[in-house]
């Protein structure tokens, strides 16, 4: 076996999954003195907790990992770190063993005796998760917390690791060890880890050398060790007070730029001839699951009729493939879903339910019996992090989308995606590369569109009635469509009527003066795909602030909380915007008679190549004013030489939204 390492660019981690068993009490490491008196991390002053050592070992010649960690508690913001959460992902893997304990400063020691929970947690970019989560007993500032559990893979499978190194948390000491596997699988599974495949050539015919793509500083590698008697090579890396990762808003996912170590299986030196091999599997396993059609047609000839239109026939197909039960959504209110894999399409629609991926497979398949080319394209979800190209595995490639062929221009489409709109790719597919079928039956590495600021809209409109003590009472409506709506629909399912009511007013009044009393008087459509969700709202309090005669007024009523931006001068990170997205606002307020306007902001406007804003004020009617703002950013991925022009186009949007009216009121 070999090992090379280079130096590239975000990739895609992929997540494990499985079930949890609770071990019998495990044999922990003994406390040392230092361990007992550390009260702060001498490197990260005013850290909340500190890793005191982390351990993953993989074991391929035995089909397992083991993940062992020990951490102490320094502030009281660092309980939280009591709390554990172990990610299930799509692949058939069991955690087990899991055991874990608290050791109070006086050595009191409380094992944890439970047994994990089912949980759906929202990560950054709204990447909603599958964990298995458990809770340490008795947490307190002081505490030292220790933590174990096992992955079990299954036999005849390979599992090259993926290593991230950083963590929320500075580490005293981290260690990691993979030992490869000789077997080479006959499988050819396209998302077994690294049971993948090249070309038509089962793996069996492939040779079992790893390599590894490294991000780590300069002069940090792993390096390759021989195992007693040389029966074997194994990888290791360890390393000593290793920083927390970088946190800056708005900044890409956190395992795309951190510290890491990708392992993998070489199953050739060149990528471009991995991904073609890659794409003819994928392939053939995509066009046998659409052959499996029988009653697809019968069910297609029910939806549509000879007189519809092509696009008709899309969207009455996509609107009926989108309301089938989707196995793959995960509401944070509700219970994760356990997907029942189906063979093919025909099984899809007979149980009226699947996987994303499986419902727009189904969508393909449907539209392909109304006569309407349609493929498929596989792709990483930009909420974990973009394609890598040299990291030859399609542990990358998270979800397929639907690309229909209308009027000869390509339509992406993703029913597959819970409350995504016709027309609207859902963000996480949208501006990355992966591999796309093509109408001829080849398959190449392709791009799709990026997110632009059409694809997402928040509308504002309020009449607002201001008192002579300064208050304001009104109603004022507010719409969202396109990604804007999809996000809260998500966001909403599983709720009752009554905490849906709730987060929209929170939503709401969060933008609003403190105080603002915000009633939702009508009942948006949350469950529908299609249109925008409108709120209708009834607000009253606090708004103009008053000394003696002079009122100031804040014209941009929905802005009067937020802050800049961007604040910091410099940046390390990209900035990264999970979608392109538009605000427009109109307010309109009617003054007391007794005040009078004596100064309106003068009409404000910012753009670059990527954003446009703009602010005008006007008097309306007798005593009135109108106040109008509308900005679009039309980027997502901006890199750390362009942050200043950024910053400067946030700045200015802020100076706008700032910018009060003077009026003159009663003493």
């Amino acid at each position: 076996m070999t090992s090379k390492h280079c130096k590239c660019g975000i990739f895609l981690l992929g997540i494990l999954t499985g079930l949890v068993f609770r071990a019998a009490a495990a044999d922990w490491p003994s406390i040392t003195p230092e361990e007992k008196a550390m009260t702060s991390v001498p490197q990260q002053l005013g850290a909340p907790a500190v890793i005191l050592y982390r351990e993953e070992i993989t074991d391929d010649t035995k089909n397992f990992r083991t993940i062992y960690v020990r951490l102490k508690v320094l502030t009281e913001a660092g309980i939280k770190f009591g709390n554990v959460e172990i990610p299930v992902g799509r692949n058939p893997i069991t955690i087990s063993q899991v055991t874990g304990r608290t050791v109070h400063a006086d050595g009191q020691i409380i094992p944890w005796e439970d047994q994990p929970v089912d949980k759906v947690v929202l990560r950054d970019h709204g990447v909603r998760t599958h964990v298995k989560a458990f809770s340490l007993p008795s947490v307190q500032v002081g505490s030292i917390l220790d933590y174990r559990y096992s992955l079990h893979f299954p036999e005849e499978s390979r599992n090259a690791p993926v290593w991230l190194v950083q963590s929320d948390l500075f580490q005293k000491k981290v260690l990691f060890k993979f030992i490869p596997t000789k077997y080479q699988p006959k499988t050819d599974a396209l998302r077994g880890n690294s049971a993948e495949f090249i070309g038509n050539n089962s793996l069996e015919q492939t040779s079992s050398e790893y390599t590894w793509i490294s991000h780590l500083p300069e002069g940090k590698e792993p390096e390759e060790h021989n195992a007693p008697q040389d029966t074997y090579k194994w990888v290791g890396l360890e390393m000593r007070d290793v920083p927390s990762s970088t946190h800056e808003p708005d900044m890409p996912p956190e395992s795309a730029v951190s510290w890491r170590v990708e392992m993998l299986y070489r199953i050739t030196a060149k990528p471009d001839v991995y991904w073609k091999g890659a794409g003819k599997a994928w392939n053939k396993r995509v066009e046998a699951f659409l052959e499996r059609k029988n009653g697809i047609g019968q069910a297609v000839d029910q939806l549509i009729t000879t007189r519809d239109a092509a696009e008709t026939k899309i969207r009455k197909i996509y609107a009926f493939v989108s309301q089938l039960e989707n196995q793959s959504f995960a509401s944070v209110s509700g219970p994760a879903p356990v997907p029942t894999p189906s063979t093919g399409a025909e099984e899809v629609l007979q149980k009226r339910s699947g996987t994303h991926d499986e419902l727009n497979r189904l969508f393909v398949a449907m539209v392909r019996a109304a006569g309407i080319p349609a493929t498929m394209m596989l792709l990483p979800d930009r909420g974990r992090a973009a394609f890598e190209m040299n990291f030859a595995s399609t542990d990358q490639l998270d979800g397929e989308v639907a690309i229909v062929q209308l009027g000869g221009q390509d339509v992406f489409l993703d029913p597959g995606t819970k409350f995504c709109p016709y027309g609207v790719l859902n963000w996480h597919y949208a501006g990355t590369r992966g591999l796309r079928q093509n109408a001829n039956g080849s398959q190449t590495l392709a791009a799709t569109p990026p997110p632009t600021y059409k694809d997402a809209l928040i509308q504002r409109m309020a009449q607002l009635q201001i008192t002579e003590k300064g208050t304001m009472a009104g109603m004022l409506g507010v719409g969202f469509s396109g990604m804007d709506a999809m996000v809260r629909r998500q966001q909403a399912a599983g709720m009752s009527a009554e905490g849906r009511k709730k987060l929209l007013e929170d939503e709401v009044g969060s933008w609003l003066p403190s105080g603002t009393q915000v009633t939702l008087t009508n009942v948006p459509e949350w469950d529908n795909t299609e249109g925008t969700l409108f709120g209708k709202f009834k607000v009253a309090g606090p708004l103009v602030t008053i000394s003696g005669e002079q009122w100031v007024l804040p014209v941009h009523v929905f802005q009067v909380n937020e802050k800049p931006r961007f604040t910091s001068a410099q940046r390390a990170q990209p900035v990264y915007f999970d979608y392109a997205s538009r605000q427009v606002d109109e307010v309109h307020f009617l003054l007391p008679a007794r005040v009078e306007l004596e100064n309106l902001p003068v009409r404000k406007e910012a753009k670059t190549l990527y954003a446009l804003y703009s602010s005008e004020q006007k008097r309306e009617g007798d005593n009135g004013v109108m106040s109008t703002r509308d900005m679009a950013m039309n980027g997502v991925l901006f890199a750390p030489d362009g942050y200043k022009e950024l910053k400067d186009f946030y700045d200015k949007v802020a100076a706008g939204d700032s910018e009060p009216a003077a009026l003159k009121g009663p003493l």
